[in-house]
């Protein structure tokens, strides 16, 4: 028995199958996309928050977390491009880890808030 691309003429086949790859290729580029977006500001002041010696944490990079400074799965969903800064906390203590996403310290918040670019950002967008 030949399947229904067997039965077609061997140019409409590949014309199916370009189509096909078009589409897959088009959903890949939604959620995956090639140029990752900016972050965006989610506040303009840190957040102090208690790590626990040997705890796993996962960072918000994106900006869109409605759990900040740590991550709730938004990037995927906002098809950012964007994942979250993974890291285990080497001592308990308490941190202030970054919300406007500029920092060059990442998770760790080093004072860029402070800057003027910051704080005339609007919170929800890219720096």
């Amino acid at each position: 028995v030949l399947g229904v691309g067997a039965m077609l003429r061997p140019a409409a086949r590949g014309a199916w199958n370009l189509n096909q790859r078009r589409d897959i290729f088009s959903w890949l580029a939604r959620w995956f996309p090639k140029t990752p977006a900016k972050p965006v500001v989610a506040l303009k002041t840190p957040i102090k928050v208690e790590l626990v010696a040997g705890k796993t944490y996962r960072w918000c990079v994106c900006g869109h977390s409605k759990k900040q400074p740590f991550c709730d799965g938004s990037h995927f969903f906002q098809h950012t491009g964007l994942s979250p800064l993974k890291f285990k906390a080497q001592e308990t203590r308490t941190v202030a880890l970054c919300t406007c996403k500029a920092t060059q310290k990442p998770p760790y918040c080093d004072g860029t808030h402070r800057s003027e670019r910051v704080q005339k950002a609007e919170v929800g967008s890219p720096l």
